[in-house]
């Protein structure tokens, strides 16, 4: 890795753990806690737009009973859910300086305006990014911040971007327990634990 890109990413790091944690108890707090079937994180293709989400049993039941054979889809994909951190009102999203920030060091790191798959430096930095996210979401599972929510499950997503699978399993694994864990690669349509 650049050493330049490593040095940020350590920086980076520093105050991305408590940013997403942040922004998790700012959506999933707008219910009670049983109520909370999902909180994850979900980044965009460039590994840039980093957005916190939560899912409601309301809207799982609802969407589970009008298409039950989509409930694995319904629990998993965030594209689904309800609840995001825009949708909190009066609060101010404590990843829109994480944010800005990820996007200050892409254009540092990568040459925008070339095709992503053809450039290092941009599949490099979105790396970075995604596994620093993934750390940052251990750590918070091995102190117990996702314990408030005993119900939900936890994921990190990130969306309509050349990754596989595999990786995206690999990121999500210390996140759940092996029960969710198996589900989750069910979701993604991979062999079971």
């Amino acid at each position: 890795m650049d050493p330049q890109l490593s040095a940020w990413a350590r920086d980076w790091s520093d105050r991305l753990g408590s940013a997403l944690e942040r922004a998790v108890q700012a959506v999933a707090g707008q219910l009670p806690a049983a109520d909370v079937v999902g909180v994850g994180i979900a980044t965009d293709a460039h590994a840039t737009s980093i957005v916190a989400f939560a899912h409601s049993r309301q809207h799982f039941d609802g969407m589970t009973a009008e298409e039950p054979e989509f409930a694995v889809d319904v629990r998993w994909h965030l594209g689904e859910w309800d609840l995001d951190i825009a949708g909190v009102d009066g609060a101010d999203d404590p990843l829109a300086p994480i944010r800005a920030e990820a996007e200050r060091a892409a254009l540092c790191f990568t040459d925008s305006s070339a095709d992503p798959l053809a450039v290092p430096g941009l599949r490099a930095f979105r790396r970075t990014v995604w596994d620093s996210i993934s750390q940052a979401l251990a750590n918070a599972v091995a102190r117990g911040f996702f314990d408030q929510w005993p119900n939900a499950v936890l994921v990190f997503l990130p969306l309509d971007a050349d990754v596989s699978n595999d990786d995206i399993a690999q990121w999500n694994a210390a996140l759940n327990d092996q029960v969710r864990t198996a589900e989750f690669r069910e979701f993604l349509q991979l062999d079971a634990v």
